[in-house]
């Protein structure tokens, strides 16, 4: 192989594409094997060069079930187009509720291209999803049960049960006591309307992931791999929040940012070092028919900012009804400017993405944005530099669709 992480002319034409011809799911298979027979091939064994032509081979959806093989495939995929091109947000369509279909379509902006997954159950369609990272998803069923879903492969993380004893829902607390308590028929209420903001990190080749949810504003919750049970913060106004680097940022409904860090057994408030928890955010609008909304993302350099959606209702003939406006701490620390720029970073905030200049947002984004117009997309990009938005062509009545961001900040 060539020192630039490029097969070799002579490599190439030694390894053909008709020899090449293999199932990627039976080779995800044949890593749980531990004994095999000697006319079975050890793909983990595989010259890095065949590995390399295999994934480059495969369409984006694959090569990102391939890479998982085992830890070999995933480290020769580091070097291939698909592991190290430039990541940007796709779509992701789920099923409408009810529906017997078990498949999501991906939709890949850029390449005009769009995939439909492997079946993920019959019951798929009455999943929700809370947050994304990377390949995965966190999903909350209508049951009250949380797990963590690779898009592209399938695999499944269950999370700790909430829903307990009699058919109840109950919320418990560390030590066995319950603290919130349901009737079934409150269910849908609860995945609903009680558990709309939430947050995911995941390392996608050691598995250690963070969940975060908030409960009806009133209540934090938090799970990280190796936990014994569920983590909760009671009596913080819990309004937006978002995760980087063991740190939790919280915004909340008393206007400041509290951080969290997770670190040991269990988060501990960060006080002294809160560069923020002194300067509270508090939007002004510039005019009186102004709804808007705040949003919280973690810059690279671990600085909070505070991405405002604002709709401007009751005004006629109104061309820019919906914008965005993006907050930052200043350099000397004592107030809130707002920034027309952010780089190149990739950011998350809420349900949508910031990459550069342009902000994929979702309707939820928004207060109501649908309601004055039904047959409205449900997602679009909004341009900070021009202020100018576009709408995505997949109609919001037609799926329950949002944005994330296929592939790993490992590369």
């Amino acid at each position: 192989m060539a020192h630039n992480g490029t097969i070799s002319p002579t490599t190439r034409e030694a390894i053909t594409t008709n020899s090449l011809n293999i199932d990627i799911a039976n080779v995800s298979k044949l890593t749980s094997i531990k004994k095999m027979e000697p006319r079975d091939a050890d793909w983990s064994e595989m010259c890095s060069d065949a590995m390399q032509l295999i994934l480059e081979s495969l369409s984006f959806p694959d090569f990102h079930r391939a890479r998982t093989v085992c830890s070999s495939w995933y480290s020769v995929s580091k070097s291939c187009v698909a592991g190290s091109r430039n990541r940007y947000p796709w779509l992701i369509l789920f099923p409408k509720q009810s529906s017997v279909s078990g498949f999501c379509t991906l939709f890949d902006p850029v390449e005009d291209k769009t995939y439909d997954t492997r079946d993920l159950g019959n019951d798929f369609s009455e999943w929700r999803c809370l947050a994304s990272y990377g390949n995965w998803l966190l999903m909350l069923t209508p049951r009250i049960d949380f797990f963590i879903l690779n898009v592209f492969t399938g695999e499944r993380i269950n999370l700790p049960s909430l829903s307990l004893q009699g058919g109840k829902v109950r919320f418990r607390r560390k030590d066995g006591g319950v603290f919130l308590e349901h009737s079934p028929k409150d269910r849908e209420t609860i995945r609903n309307w009680f558990i709309k903001t939430a947050v995911l990190w995941i390392d996608e080749e050691t598995k250690d992931f963070v969940v975060c949810w908030i409960y009806n504003t009133r209540y934090l919750f938090s799970y990280k791999k190796g936990d014994d049970s569920w983590w909760h913060l009671e009596g913080t106004k819990c309004s937006a929040m978002a995760y980087k680097n063991k740190k939790l940022c919280v915004y909340t409904w008393f206007y400041y940012i509290k951080i969290l860090y997770f670190s040991d057994d269990f988060p501990n408030e960060i006080i002294e070092e809160n560069p923020y928890l002194n300067h509270r955010f508090y939007y002004n609008p510039e005019h009186s028919r102004e709804s808007w909304r705040e949003r919280v993302a973690i810059t690279s350099s671990g600085d909070v900012l505070i991405i405002v959606s604002i709709r401007k209702t009751l005004i006629e003939n109104q061309e820019k009804p919906y914008f965005f406006k993006i907050f930052k701490m200043n350099v000397e620390g004592t107030k809130w400017e707002r920034v027309d720029s952010l780089g190149d970073e990739m950011l998350v905030f809420g349900d949508g993405f910031i990459k550069g200049n342009l902000i994929y947002f979702v309707s939820d984004d928004f207060w109501d944005p649908l309601s004055d117009q039904p047959f409205q997309s449900s997602t679009g990009v909004y341009d900070l530099s021009t202020t100018e938005k576009r709408w995505s062509r997949f109609a919001y009545c037609l799926s329950n669709i949002r944005w994330f961001v296929p592939g790993s900040d490992n590369k």
